[in-house]
């Protein structure tokens, strides 16, 4: 079942997560590290949820949003870097 990710975002730092019933599942945080760039630094999910694809559909929303705005994404998470290794379509906002 997709769950939808939110985005809280401001002009230093954001993340992206997923909430269910006021339960936050899982989230990515990132920061706006250059004028057109964000560096993803972590990603968690909570133990119920691990292994479902959360946070793919997370780096997905933050991939569609960086396109959106014509920025760059650093993968500094390893499950982030993972993410992109596995995904040729993404390598385009690398």
């Amino acid at each position: 079942m997709s769950k939808k990710v939110q985005l809280e975002n401001n002009e230093k730092e954001g993340v992206f997560y997923i909430e269910e019933n006021d339960d936050v599942l899982g989230k990515m945080i990132f920061r706006h590290t250059a004028a057109n760039q964000i560096t993803i630094d972590h990603t968690e999910v909570t133990d119920d949820e691990t292994g479902k694809g959360l946070g793919e559909e997370m780096v997905t929303e933050a991939v569609n949003f960086a396109r959106k705005e014509g920025i760059t994404i650093v993968p500094s998470c390893p499950f982030v870097a993972h993410v992109f290794d596995k995904t040729p379509d993404f390598k385009d906002v690398l």
